[in-house]
């Protein structure tokens, strides 16, 4: 058929020439492509990173962006335990080398184990703190010790970790503690993981521990996976808010070993939620992953070439639950000797309480945090009210008074406090 100049008509009613209607379109055309591009081509943010690997061979099980940067968060202290292996190894120190604490090192914002400056420590227990508590006090100390300065030490680990294949790895510090230069990926981070275990087998005891004492003063682990899942013996936990829940975990089950990395996790929960479906799927499938960890390297797509995403704004994030002191609400944050006052149906009983006990309790005892615990006896949920984070000798002055005043007061061991199994209330 032969088209004709006038063919086309108008919404008016009026015939369009042909010449400006097919302009038009191509017009359209055009946009519409530019648009596909433009989404084919923008990095999308990962809510969460996550990886599995066979902790045997490094064979890939499960990956969602391996290679997204993010901010490691604790889990550098994974990297810094690795250089104090290296040291060790190559006879530089060894378990009872002295570290003297320095002001900076004491210094250190919250997670410490508390050490004090001038104090001196061995490197078995600052090590041991570390990785136990997730001191930053201790990492600084060993970093100062091993590195002169914590920024000499931060490179001397940022080359370590090229040589060892951490290829998109840079850190600053030897804590964690934000740097928006310090950053990871989640398949980096298990070739840490598997290197420790390949490497160092007679050390990886020591990210099982659950609990550390330094001067007669005992903290329990911040790593609850290792109680709430069957066959997981290691590894460490991270926490900031541009991090977001960070966890790299292994576990072992009929002489298999994995490794799994979750980055992003919203709060505690989610974070043991996701590890614990990473694990299961991992050890349900016998099979073994077609992609090695040296492969999934050179994979790195668009999406993953953006900076770290800031995870995580109110909630946890908030500036209330920042600071020193702020109330702990989970289990597996517990530390130091505790003493419960009671255990209420609701929480607002319970947070009262604990404010009530804070102030009448500030010129009899040092430091303490507040803690509110949901625990569930016999099928009915209560909350318990508690101080934790003392030394011995505060937690029984505290229920001395509160004894004296008439009040329940239970004073809480660390091997009690955190053991998920104990019944206190």
């Amino acid at each position: 058929m032969l088209l004709r100049a006038h063919q086309s008509i108008g919404r008016t009613g009026r015939r369009m020439p042909f010449r400006r209607l097919m302009s038009r379109l191509l017009s359209g055309l055009f946009c519409l492509i530019l648009l596909v591009a433009s989404m084919a081509v923008t990095p999308a943010v990962a809510r969460n990173a996550s990886l599995l690997i066979d902790a045997t061979d490094g064979r890939v099980l499960q990956s969602r962006d391996a290679n997204a940067l993010w901010y490691p968060a604790s889990l550098t202290k994974m990297m810094t335990a690795f250089m104090v292996f290296q040291a060790i190894e190559a006879g530089k120190v060894d378990w009872q080398t002295k570290l003297k604490v320095s002001a900076n090192a004491a210094g250190q914002s919250p997670t410490k184990f508390g050490l004090k400056a001038g104090q001196t420590v061995t490197v078995e227990q600052a090590l041991k703190a570390m990785l136990v508590v997730s001191g930053n006090d201790a990492a600084v100390a060993l970093a100062e010790a091993l590195g002169g300065s914590e920024a000499a030490f931060a490179q001397m680990m940022t080359a370590t970790a090229r040589s060892i294949g951490m290829e998109r790895s840079v850190f600053r510090n030897a804590s964690g503690l934000p740097d928006d230069g310090q950053v990871t990926t989640a398949r980096d981070m298990a070739v840490l993981a598997m290197r420790i275990i390949s490497h160092f087998p007679q050390h990886y005891h020591l990210f099982n521990l659950r609990s550390v004492t330094i001067a007669g003063r005992t903290q329990g682990t911040v790593n609850g996976i290792l109680s709430s899942y069957p066959g997981a013996d290691g590894m460490k936990t991270g926490f900031t808010c541009g991090s977001g829940y960070n966890l790299v975990a292994s576990a072992e089950r009929d002489g298999r070993r994995l490794i799994g990395v979750v980055l992003g996790g919203r709060n505690r929960g989610e974070r043991a939620a996701l590890m614990t479906q990473l694990l299961n799927a991992g050890f349900a499938n016998k099979g073994s992953g077609s992609q090695s960890l040296k492969d999934l390297a050179i994979q790195v797509s668009a999406a993953e070439q953006g900076p770290p995403p800031v995870a995580l704004n109110g909630g946890d994030c908030s500036v209330a639950s920042r600071e020193e002191g702020g109330t702990i609400t989970s289990a597996a944050r517990l530390s130091g000797w505790g003493v419960v006052f009671g255990a209420f149906p609701k929480r607002n009983q319970a947070e009262a309480l604990v404010e009530k006990m804070r102030k009448d309790l500030a010129g009899t005892i040092g430091k303490s945090r507040p803690a509110i615990i949901e625990k569930t006896w016999e099928g009915v949920s209560r909350y318990s009210a508690l101080l934790v984070g003392l030394e011995q000798a505060d937690a029984g002055k505290a229920c001395k008074k509160v004894w004296a005043e008439k009040g329940y007061c239970l004073a809480l061991s660390p091997a009690v406090l955190t053991n998920p199994n104990a019944e206190w209330r």
